[in-house]
This record gives C-alpha cells, sequence and structure tokens, in this order.
C-alpha cells in the first residue's frame, strides 16, 4: 500500500511519505487504520478546548521525543563509524524507548494521565507498545517485542556491568543502529496515523476552530523538574506561546513542525566546528518533515 492510498484511507488529502507501511502486507495496515479511524470517531464525541489542549500537549511532547529520537539514532550511527561502542546500547535503545513513547501519547485508545503518562515506566511503555502492535498482525508486535527486550538488555548490562570482550558478548544477536532506526520509523508512521485518523475525525464532526486552555499540564511541556531544582526551557515557553495563537484543531506532525521549531531543535545539539557529529544532516531520518 502506497502512500497515497494511506492517505485515501486515513481521509486524509495531505500525502505524508511513508516508507516502512509501504511495505507491509495491505490488509494488515487496512486493519490498523479502520480500527483508528473507529476509536477517533468516538472520542470526537463532546470534543472541546480541554480536550483540543490534552491533544496538543500529547501531540507536542510526541513530536520532541521523535525528533529526540532523530538525534539518538543520528548519534549512535555516527558512534558506529567513530568507533564509539561504547555508546551503541544506550543511543540504541533510548532510540526505540521514545519512540514507543510517541506512539502511545498518539493512539486515541489511550486516556491521558498527565504525570502518569509522562513518565510511564520503561517496562509498561514497551509492554504496552508491543500489545498495541497486535492490532498491526502478531509479526510486527513479536518483531517488536523481540528487538525492544534485545535493546534494553543490552543497555542494562553496560549500564551495570562491562564484559571483557566488550560488545562482542552478545554475537550476532548484537542490536544494531540500523534495526533501531527501521523499527523506530515504523512506529513514527503509525503515531503519524493515528494523529491523521484524529485530525480527520475532528474535521468530519465540526469545522469550529478550539481553544487552548492554561491548564496545568501545559506548563508541563516547558518546565523540567530536576533533584536540584526545577527548570523551564526558554525554547519550549516560546514555542508554546506561538501555539497557544495558532493550534486551533488537532494537528499531525509535519503542521506542528513548523520550521523554526525544528532548526531550533536539532540546532541546540550543533558544534560549530567542521568535523564531527552534524545533527542538521538528518532532520527527516524518522519523520517526514519538509
Amino acid at each position: 500500500m502506497n502512500s497515497e492510498q494511506i492517505a485515501k484511507l486515513v481521509g486524509s488529502s495531505y500525502i505524508y511519505e511513508y516508507q516502512e507501511l509501504d511495505s507491509l502486507p495491505d490488509s494488515h495496515v487496512t486493519r490498523y487504520i479502520n480500527r483508528t479511524r473507529q476509536i477517533s470517531a468516538t472520542k470526537a464525541q463532546g470534543f472541546g478546548d480541554r480536550e483540543n489542549t490534552e491533544w496538543f500537549i500529547r501531540t507536542y511532547l510526541s513530536l520532541k521525543y521523535v525528533l529526540a529520537s532523530t538525534v539518538l539514532i543520528t548519534s549512535s550511527q555516527y558512534a558506529e563509524k567513530m568507533n564509539l561502542q561504547i555508546t551503541l546500547p544506550y543511543l540504541n535503545y533510548y532510540t526505540l524507548l521514545n519512540c514507543s513513547r510517541a506512539f502511545l501519547l498518539t493512539m486515541p485508545c489511550i486516556e491521558w494521565h498527565s504525570d502518569n503518562s509522562i513518565s510511564m515506566t520503561h517496562s509498561k511503555t514497551l509492554n504496552v507498545t508491543t500489545e498495541k502492535l497486535r492490532r498491526l498482525g502478531m509479526s510486527a508486535a513479536t518483531q517488536f517485542g523481540s528487538l525492544a527486550k534485545r535493546a534494553q538488555a543490552q543497555r542494562e548490562l553496560f549500564s551495570y556491568r562491562f564484559p571483557a570482550s566488550g560488545l562482542g558478548v552478545f554475537g550476532d544477536d548484537l542490536v544494531s543502529s540500523n534495526e533501531i532506526e527501521t523499527m523506530a520509523r515504523k512506529l513514527v508512521e503509525l503515531a503519524q496515523v493515528n494523529l491523521s485518523c484524529f485530525e480527520t475525525a475532528i474535521a468530519r464532526k465540526t469545522t469550529r476552530s478550539f481553544k487552548l486552555l492554561d491548564l496545568d499540564d501545559v506548563w508541563k511541556l516547558m518546565k523540567y523538574e530536576t533533584s536540584t531544582g526545577e527548570l523551564i526551557d526558554d525554547d519550549d515557553y516560546q514555542r508554546v506561546g506561538y501555539f497557544i495563537h495558532k493550534y486551533k484543531t488537532p494537528s499531525t506532525f509535519p503542521a506542528l513542525a513548523t520550521e523554526g521549531l525544528v532548526e531550533d531543535f536539532f540546532g541546540a545539539w550543533h558544534d560549530e566546528k567542521e568535523e564531527g557529529y552534524d545533527p542538521d544532516r538528518n532532520w527527516n531520518l524518522l519523520v517526514d518533515i519538509r
């Protein structure tokens, strides 16, 4: 099923360039989309400003998880090339974990529970992701579950123990950045499908514009609590302020990923040196932002 067919099935006029979903059986993709559309239509009942605010929070968080995962996986690929092997288990695992978070945040069937949604444990995140991928077929769920277990085990081993043979201890079972990239992109594409189905369901229900309310959860997009204090991120503050005036109804990744937001996000990891890791080279590695 190509990108045009997926867009038509979702009910969207926007053609998102799907790479991983294109390679899956048409029947599996169709089943997943139809189920997501059904749930989205139900959630569209009684949709108002509070729900619009919730979905802005969910989508903004999800997009940042995807952009962060892009930095993580491109860092992993650079580390592989530069023989920085000890960083690979960490970078690969957190790429997968954060794309799983993005996927779950965009699922209309999953309720929003504020801090509990943001700080869902690693195990629960991976387990629920595996469960939800069954809608795409048991093979998709099994493939993800196996990769997630391997990535988690390898990250944990090199967090607490250090085998003398290094990554060689895993032999052929070693997780590669290519495996992670492919799976991460699949999760992001499914997240885009989720958002597109939800956006379409709201548009079919009403043509009105909605507001963003001044809820406590909005502050969670820019406030970061650490063991030594509380931090407010200026870039997040400015972006959220921008969307308070612009975000009128649920939208998808390409609509939310403004050029300024993306440039600033990747620019924060840029080094002016000519040599070394360049975060600006692969903005579109996991998500289709143009």
